[in-house]
């Protein structure tokens, strides 16, 4: 692994945990062992960073869910397997995904980050908006709105399902509220 790859790990971490206004440099220096200056030398700004950080965390994330496509024919086991990946992006450190962190300190980022944070957003509602359309299609799923809409407020909820179980540091709020989110839907 290269060190820029460990530092964008490193600021992934640190992001998931405490937010993006809540970790320095000098943090993550402590964490891999080299000097600040080696990290400004790869992100001569924490917005350089933050921008970096985003960039891979929803190539990465695309990955999965073009992996979650491919693996099953069957929409409800796909959106199951979603709120999997949330589950397992929390953990049992109750991280948030970074895009929600991000999105609460994001009246005071810069457009570069602001955008990728809200195409994480979109490449989120689009891909469910295309299996919420499948599921509605083969009568799996049942609702009154466009798929489209649809997406926007399940994936809002599965991120304030997130912010529900870090809160109380409960997953079982998280698994929980997304079954329920799910059984929402099902026709």
């Amino acid at each position: 692994m290269t060190t820029s790859e460990q530092i964008i790990d490193t600021a992934t971490v640190l992001l998931q945990k405490h937010g993006f206004n809540a970790f320095s440099y000098s943090d993550i220096s402590k964490l891999i062992g080299i000097k600040t200056a080696s990290i400004h030398y790869h992100y001569p700004s924490k917005y350089d960073l933050g921008k970096s950080v985003m960039a891979k965390y929803r190539i990465m994330h695309k990955m999965v869910l073009k992996k979650i496509s491919a693996e099953s024919n069957s929409p409800l086991k796909k959106l199951q397997d979603f709120t999997y990946l949330l589950s397992c992006t929390m953990g049992k450190d109750y991280r948030m995904c970074p895009c929600g962190m991000l999105t609460t300190d994001i009246s005071t980022l810069p457009d570069s980050i602001k955008l990728e944070v809200q195409g994480f957003y979109l490449d989120n509602e689009t891909w469910l908006a295309s299996i919420l359309k499948e599921g509605l299609e083969n009568g799996v799923f049942k609702f009154d709105m466009s798929p489209d809409e649809c997406a926007k407020i399940l994936f809002a909820s599965f991120e304030g399902a997130m912010l529900s179980a870090r809160a109380f540091e409960d997953k079982n709020r998280l698994t929980s509220s997304l079954k329920q989110i799910i059984k929402l839907i099902q026709a």
